[in-house]
């Protein structure tokens, strides 16, 4: 159950206008007529008590005016606010009971006829317990000791036919509000079928409310679910699932994360409508019911999304943020179904970052039906030989050659065909099948290298779960003595992340480092940002993702942060490798900037293993650079 929004009238009959200063204005003005009056008329009649008498008789006639139309204005005032209060409650398809403090009712909207049979004329000043079961008036009611913040209760309650229906109400106290002066319930009906006396009502709610939020849980969501698709009319429903994320466990502690979660559930509650329902998903989602089309949904969720941001607890602040996937509700899709588009819509809305807003369509079906199918063929990829590596050449643009190559990885699906690496590394790295792969990918690209009778070095990616894993350096040992490689040919490129986690990852890479081998931060700028965490750590080289070459020639922020990472490099005794680089102005900006080494198509296409050992790695540098690319010596302190 959700409470109206705060711009909802919440009393029976509204209050009136206040008066104010001008009706006391208007007293004083007609004593004095009046005195005047008097005066004149005991007076003898001269002219003087004469006009004095008509002054007199004016101000009467004109204040008589004043209050009538003044009383006018009042009625038709009051007359529309009881008249715009009764439209809005009307309406809404669930019920809104006000009152008193005798708890006897004093308002009930017509919605009320479909939940108990009864009229709401009939209902004026029934005492509320006397619909309530006996056994659930101790819980239900001690919703009332609030004050002025929303409750939410399960109850039943009974029907004119005697039976039993299971109601959960949003209980406002608002009794110290001057304009309401009354207890206000937001009900609605949350079972097709009334529960059988006998149940235990607590247990009952319990089954039924999340014990955290006070709202209900996915079995009551599931319940409402079955029984809008039974009841499916005219007018649409529509299902929105929002993801909170920011809840930082530095932050938050075991009794301030309860704490923290009220106040966000009161946020939400707030900025939903009076007729849409709120409960508590899966995974600490929440899921909203929007008596409505998708479109309805999309307003609702942007505004809920819009509600979250920074919560302060006792423990410090954090910084939420949210997304949100939306699914229309038919008659012919079950529960099971409308939740799973919902969830489909949410991972492609967090996809695509925070504060987004996805509907599911079709091509969410088949894009998940695409992930399912690569996942599971995956696993056998390898066996069947549908994996293979390429490489990316990285230039000096100041010695003018080619020091190293980067090992990819790609995969041809046998149905999909190519398949992009940033498709299905995700996948692989959900899997200890990564850890395979790794092995593999390390062995056949030192293999390759080595082939070649030169000093080129090879980079290799290697993954946060394969480091993890403890076996990297075993891993690392064997891929040399297999290849014959040396161990100073060798760079592992690791993610920033890595350089965060247990001593012996630390301690792995150090062995690396002490047998030759060189360590690369892939993609720096991207993950954590402490800098602290590059003083002392086994790290050679850092490569600046592409991300910072986005309209680099236009922006003059992109290129103050290419020139950051290059001076922050300068300063630790690390050359920076940039990737990306795609085109010849963005190459001369770089070289002008002071970048040596530099990776992308602008040089080269990743090249297979036969180009690579036929020596296409000697390709020239474009012709905006107007230089060669010949072969590379082993060039200390570089990634060579």
């Amino acid at each position: 159950m959700t409470p109206a929004p705060e711009a909802q009238p919440v009393a029976a009959i509204p209050a009136a206008p206040r008066s104010g200063r001008p009706g006391r204005f208007l007293v004083l003005a007609v004593g004095i007529a009046v005195l005047a009056v008097l005066a004149a008329v005991l007076a003898r009649p001269t002219t003087l008590g004469l006009l004095a008498a008509l002054l007199g008789l004016a101000v009467l006639i004109g204040f008589q005016a004043l209050l009538w139309q003044r009383q006018t204005a009042l009625t038709g005032a009051l007359q529309r606010s009881e008249s715009s209060f009764r439209t809005l409650v009307k309406s809404s398809v669930d019920p809104v009971v006000i009152v008193d403090d005798r708890l006897r009712v004093t308002f009930a909207s017509e919605a009320v006829v479909g939940l108990l049979g009864l009229d709401p004329d009939d209902l004026a000043g029934m005492p509320l317990p006397d619909a309530v079961h006996p056994d659930d008036r101790s819980v239900f009611f001690a919703a009332l000791a609030g004050t002025e913040q929303a409750a939410v209760r399960t109850a039943r309650v009974r029907h004119v036919d005697s039976r039993w229906r299971l109601i959960q109400a949003t209980v406002r106290d608002l009794r110290t509000d001057p304009d309401v002066g009354a207890l206000v319930l937001y009900c609605r009906d949350v079972t097709s079928r009334a529960p059988s006396p006998g149940i235990d009502s607590e247990l009952l709610e319990l089954s039924l409310t999340d014990p955290v939020t006070g709202l209900p849980n996915r079995t009551a969501l599931v319940r409402r679910l079955g029984a809008v698709q039974r009841a499916a009319g005219p007018r649409p429903t529509s299902l929105a699932l929002i993801s909170i994320d920011g809840w930082d466990a530095d932050v938050l502690t075991p009794g301030s994360e309860a704490t923290a979660l009220r106040a966000l559930t009161a946020r939400l509650t707030r900025a939903l409508r009076g007729e849409d329902w709120l409960a508590r998903g899966t995974d600490g989602d929440f899921v909203v019911l929007v008596d409505g089309s998708v479109a309805d949904a999309e307003a609702v969720a942007t505004r809920l999304i819009a509600t979250v941001g920074p919560l302060a607890t006792e423990t410090g602040t954090l910084h939420l943020t949210a997304a949100a996937g939306l699914s229309a509700l038919t008659a012919d899709l079950d529960p099971g179904e409308a939740l799973r588009r919902g969830d489909l819509a949410l991972r492609s809305a967090r996809r695509a970052g925070p504060g987004s807003v996805h509907r599911y369509d079709d091509a969410l079906r088949t894009a998940q039906d695409r992930r399912t199918a690569l996942r599971t063929d995956l696993d056998g990829a390898l066996q069947r030989g549908e994996l293979r590596l390429v490489f990316q050449p990285v230039v000096d643009v100041v010695m003018h050659r080619t020091v190293s190559v980067e090992a990819l990885l790609r995969w041809h699906h046998p149905l999909f065909g190519e398949v992009s690496p940033a498709e299905f590394v995700p996948l692989a790295e959900e899997s200890p099948l990564i850890v395979d792969v790794g092995r593999w990918v390390l062995r056949e690209a030192c293999a390759a290298v080595a082939a070649i009778d030169d000093q080129l070095g090879v980079a290799v990616n290697v993954s946060a779960r394969q480091v993890r894993s403890g076996e990297l350096v075993p891993d690392v040992l064997a891929a040399l003595e297999s290849s014959g490689l040396p161990a100073k040919r060798l760079i592992v490129e690791i993610t920033e992340s890595v350089l965060l986690d247990d001593a012996h990852v630390i301690e792995d890479l150090a062995a690396l480092r002490r047998l030759g081998v060189r360590i690369a931060v892939d993609d720096f700028g991207t993950g954590w940002s402490s800098l602290a965490y590059l003083v002392g750590m086994p790290v050679d080289v850092l490569k600046m993702d592409q991300y910072f070459l986005a309209n680099v020639e236009h922006d003059p922020a992109r290129r103050a942060m290419c020139r950051a990472v290059l001076q922050l490099g300068s300063s630790l005794g690390l050359p920076v490798v940039v990737e990306g680089v795609t085109n010849p102005a963005t190459l001369a900006l770089l070289r002008d900037m002071g970048h040596r080494y530099l990776q992308g198509y602008v040089f080269s296409r990743p090249l297979e293993a036969a180009q690579l050992t036929a020596g296409g790695w000697r390709a020239d540098e474009p012709a905006a650079a107007a230089v060669p690319v010949p072969r590379a010596p082993d060039l200390p302190g570089v990634p060579s």
